[in-house]
């Protein structure tokens, strides 16, 4: 296998998570999907032709992340029923056509992205579009805008059985397989230790014209503060940091 990191920062980030509504949760790192969709803005495809790119040549991916705070902001969106929907003035002036939803973002993020394949060509090919993005970068929402800081050289590298994990994803429900691993007596009062989450998510989509459908859906556990696995998993270590790719 080989592979190579993309280190970023971004001031705001959001992942929804999906099919939630009036607020929107944000997973505490992004999704598979995401960073596919990263890849293809970098590479300057469309999300049909980049989920068939990461098929055609094996790609998958990995990441790490930090935030210093979460917020939440208030959304004033549209309400859209259908092609045959007019409003009137009255409507206009008074807002009716508009609903109020809270969205949810983390704040001064630092990412770690992986990338790894088979053959170092994808790998090539996408550490080039990683240095002069066809299209902005973005963590999740159109504003949130990505800051490449480091890209990595390609490697090779072993898969190996990993116990000790943080601030990563990790493919399955693990969230009992999960032991802290740090000491809450050493711990300052003011430090967050964030529990492992599990998420049910979308990996894989039929397209046909603007419409996606969600063909697959996997569990994933986001974990934060560091843990230890009862069952280790196959794992890489990959400039330093302990990822799996999925």
């Amino acid at each position: 296998m080989f592979s190579f990191s993309v280190s970023g920062r971004a001031a705001t980030a959001s992942f929804r998570v999906p099919e939630t509504h009036t607020f929107h949760q944000t997973l505490p790192l992004p999704p598979k999907t995401t960073i596919i969709g990263m890849t293809g803005a970098a590479l300057g495809l469309s999300l049909p032709e980049v989920h068939e790119f990461t098929a055609e040549h094996g790609l998958r991916v990995g990441v790490r992340g930090l935030h210093k705070g979460r917020m939440r902001d208030l959304w004033n969106y549209r309400k859209v029923t259908g092609k045959e929907k007019r409003y009137t003035p009255e409507d206009v002036r008074n807002r009716r056509h508009y609903s109020i939803l809270i969205r949810e973002y983390l704040t001064d993020c630092d990412f770690m992205f992986f990338f790894g394949a088979e053959s170092t060509e994808p790998l090539e090919m996408i550490r080039e579009a990683m240095k002069s993005p066809v299209y902005a970068l973005t963590a999740g929402n159109s504003d949130d805008l990505l800051k490449i800081t480091t890209i990595t050289p390609i490697n090779e590298v072993n898969a190996e059985l990993l116990a000790q994990f943080d601030h990563t994803v990790l493919p399955g429900d693990l969230s009992a397989e999960c032991t802290p691993a740090v000491d809450f007596r050493q711990l300052p009062v003011t430090q967050t230790v964030d529990t492992p989450q599990t998420f049910l998510l979308p990996t894989a989509f039929e397209f046909e014209g603007d419409q996606r459908t969600v063909t697959e859906r996997m569990k994933f556990t986001f974990v934060g503060s560091p843990v230890t696995l009862q069952t280790p998993v196959m794992g890489y270590v990959i400039d330093g940091k302990r990822v799996v790719l999925l």
